[in-house]
């Protein structure tokens, strides 16, 4: 459980209710097909959205794949846009830096 100080007052929000306002951000995006972090045999448990509290902000690592045709820079960035203004306006807690991966391409659903 992660303690993170909003504007106002201390809030205390488990890191799987961010990762999962953070994963139905980044889901909503067009072009995100879905989210999919690379296992491998050093980490084989690979979640598509990490959270790390930066002691009183938020850090989140997240790993998608986009659709064919679609501009994997453009879509990171709007991931990236649309992962910091969930959180904040979810939770009020400041999402500092939303690092994005494209770890495939793969036809739209």
């Amino acid at each position: 459980m992660s303690t993170v100080p909003s504007a106002s007052h201390s809030v205390s929000i488990s890191d799987e209710v961010l990762r999962r306002v953070a994963a139905i951000a980044a889901r909503d995006v067009d072009g995100v097909v879905r989210l999919a972090a690379e296992r491998s045999l050093a980490n084989p448990l690979a979640e598509p959205v990490v959270i790390r509290n930066l002691g009183g902000a938020i850090s989140a690592n997240v790993s998608i794949v986009i659709g064919s045709g679609s501009r994997a820079a453009a879509v990171a960035k709007q991931v990236q846009e649309a992962v910091k203004q969930g959180i904040q306006d979810m939770t009020g807690v400041t999402a500092v830096h939303v690092n994005v991966r494209v770890t495939g391409m793969e036809a739209d659903e």
